[in-house]
């Protein structure tokens, strides 16, 4: 029994559902060169600076004061795992992601 059921979904087509997006048309989940972080501590901006300077910032600015929460924009993106390792090494950081951007889903009315 275990065989013809193993048989079975080896050998069966893939469902697809003509309403949902293939892979290759779904878009970019996030803003090329955009990070949001928070701050451990109250860390001047100039540090901050220091620390994305070498990617060459087009804008940084809070997001959250309570939070310690900003936004970075950055023209050369060097990708996730190089700014998490730079804000490991640097301390102060306590969380960077890539900034997502909010879909909407298609709906049939």
């Amino acid at each position: 029994m275990a065989i013809a059921m193993t048989s079975c979904i080896l050998f069966s087509k893939e469902k697809t559902n003509p309403t949902l997006p293939t892979i290759s048309e779904k878009r970019q989940m996030y803003k090329s060169g955009e990070y949001l972080f928070a701050t451990n501590e109250d860390v001047p901006l100039e540090e901050l600076r220091s620390l994305f300077d070498e990617f060459g910032i087009i804008s940084l600015e809070p997001l959250i004061i309570r939070d310690r929460s900003f936004k970075v924009v950055l023209e050369k993106d060097p990708g996730l795992p190089i700014l998490e390792a730079k804000a490991k090494q640097f301390g102060k950081i306590r969380y960077i992601e890539r900034n997502q951007i909010m879909q909407k889903y298609k709906s049939n009315p």
